[in-house]
């Protein structure tokens, strides 16, 4: 896992906590500036070991003092919120909906909990637990899971007349405590205003222009279907341009594992994710990430199809070359002939 990946995950749960401790503090202030500041003494994580094989990393929280927030046991009190939130996230449960807490401390535990997740197309887990599990069960989230949260809060902020819309560009300018609170961005050329909630004002802070976004919200659309502005931001990420490196395909109940990671470059051109590597002539194009990596599994499968299986003599020359390359992949591949 890139250490970039799991600093921002650390965080996340710093800033989850930060969330919750304001929830059972029932603060009714504004979450701008350094406004967690004030739970520091309570919740603020400290490391404390770390375990081989998986990757395990031990924080604790500090020993509770007195504080001049209204509740006792802040600290505590998060930690019991995090781990019953958690919970309807995990069962995907409409508790969420029902619980006492305020609708804007429900959005931001929601937002929170959407940053510590892994992302929709990532191949790993995110575990918490505590030293009390029958107080605290374990919580293991995956992608899946984050894709339940975005539907939550979708659901959560769309009236149901509300048209759905997907920007996904080039941010080419921010807007912070100047005036709307927006980000542009620019998609096939067009740039595209988009309205964002104090809710999401960390996430902003942390955006850098010149980089590839997706944000997705209620938007206002054309007669020919276009987005011309988000009305209300529902969630932004960065959109990550590195190179794929693949050691598994997939397709129609096939299987192909790979013996050496094909590096797969990432692009975004005209409306479309291109996934290529050109050696292999391997493609995938789609509106969104994962359809073109679906696209680009059926096209390895199609390859080796055509190619791979293939009797060498009714093949060319070129196509004898791209053979031997595919084969290559394949540990259990029998050699070319």
């Amino acid at each position: 896992m890139p250490i970039a990946i799991l600093a921002s995950k650390l965080q996340a749960l710093q800033n989850l906590l930060f969330h919750a401790a304001a929830a059972v503090a029932r603060d009714p202030s504004a979450r701008r500036g350094l406004w967690y500041n004030k739970y520091r003494e309570v919740v603020e994580l400290s490391f404390v070991n770390a375990h081989h094989s998986d990757l395990v990393i031990e924080v604790e929280t500090p020993v509770p003092g007195p504080t001049l927030l209204p509740e006792e046991d802040v600290a505590q009190k998060s930690i019991d919120l995090i781990f019953e939130f958690g919970r309807t996230i995990q069962i995907q449960s409409s508790e969420t909906e029902q619980s006492s807490l305020r609708r804007s401390d429900r959005t931001y535990l929601l937002r929170a909990f959407d940053a510590l997740l892994p992302g929709t197309l990532d191949d790993y887990l995110v575990e918490l637990e505590n030293w009390s599990p029958a107080r605290h069960p374990r919580l293991v989230f995956s992608a899946e899971t984050r894709q339940a949260v975005r539907h939550l809060l979708e659901r959560d902020a769309m009236p149901t007349t509300a048209e759905q819309a997907t920007v996904i560009g080039e941010l080419v300018k921010i807007y912070f405590d100047t005036g709307p609170e927006k980000i542009t961005i620019r998609q096939r050329g067009v740039e595209i205003d988009c309205y964002y909630s104090e809710s999401l004002r960390d996430e902003v802070a942390n955006l850098l222009p010149g980089s590839y976004v997706e944000a997705t919200g209620l938007g206002t659309v054309d007669h020919e279907g276009r987005v011309t502005r988000l009305d209300t931001v529902l969630g932004i990420e960065t959109v990550s341009m590195e190179p794929l490196r693949l050691t598994r395909f997939e397709h129609s109940g096939r299987r192909f594992e790979i013996r050496k990671p094909i590096q797969v470059q990432v692009e975004y051109v005209d409306g479309l994710w291109v996934y290529r590597n050109e050696t292999l002539n391997l493609w995938g194009y789609g509106e969104r990430r994962d359809e073109a990596l679906r696209d680009l599994h059926a096209n390895f499968a199609y390859l080796w199809q055509e190619f791979a299986e293939e009797n060498d003599e009714v093949l060319d020359e070129k196509a004898l070359g791209l053979k031997r390359r595919l084969l290559e992949l394949r540990a259990d591949a029998p050699a070319a002939s």
